[in-house]
C-alpha cells in the first residue's frame, strides 16, 4: 500500500465529509436510544465509486432528519451539492505513482485535501439554508451529526 494511501486513511482524508447520525432525541416512551449510525455524506477512497454511496448516504439523512414537503427544496440543495462532492473526490489525484517520493506524496496528499477542503465549503451554504428550516426536533438530529462528523 503507498504511503500516500496509509496517510490519507489515517488521516480522514479519505472523506470527503463524514457524518455520524444517531438518533434524534432519546425516545419519550423510555425505550432505548438507537446506537449512532455513520453515514457518509460524499465518499472517496481511492478505487470506490462515490455516486452510488452518496445516494445512500442522501436517502439515509433524508430518513434521520425527517425531511417534510417544506423543506424538500432546500434539502435538494444540501444533496446536489453531496453529488458535486463525490463527483469531485472521484475525479482527484488518487495517489501519486509506485515511485513516488515523499515530497511526491505529501504533494499529492495536500491536493486531495484541497478537494475536501471545497466540498465542505460548498456544502456549508447549502446546509445553513436546509438547517434555517429544520424543527427543533431536526435541528437536534442534525446538530448532533455534525457533532461526530467531520471535526466533531
Amino acid at each position: 500500500m503507498s504511503r500516500f494511501v496509509v496517510i490519507a486513511c489515517v488521516s480522514g482524508a479519505c472523506l470527503v465529509a463524514l457524518i455520524l447520525l444517531s438518533a434524534a432525541a432519546a425516545p419519550s416512551d423510555g425505550a432505548v436510544a438507537q446506537q449512532p449510525r455513520p453515514v457518509l455524506l460524499a465518499q472517496a477512497r481511492p478505487n470506490t465509486q462515490a455516486t452510488p454511496n452518496v445516494e445512500a448516504n442522501i436517502a439515509s439523512l433524508r430518513q434521520k432528519l425527517q425531511i417534510t414537503p417544506a423543506q424538500e427544496a432546500q434539502f435538494s440543495a444540501v444533496a446536489n451539492v453531496m453529488r458535486e462532492n463525490a463527483r469531485a473526490a472521484a475525479s482527484a489525484p488518487r495517489q501519486p505513482p509506485a515511485n513516488a517520493t515523499a515530497v511526491d506524496d505529501l504533494r499529492a496528499y495536500i491536493q486531495y485535501s484541497e478537494v475536501e477542503l471545497a466540498g465542505l465549503k460548498r456544502l456549508l451554504p447549502a446546509l445553513e439554508a436546509l438547517y434555517s428550516t429544520l424543527s427543533p426536533a431536526q435541528k437536534k438530529t442534525a446538530d448532533a451529526v455534525f457533532r461526530q462528523g467531520p471535526g466533531g
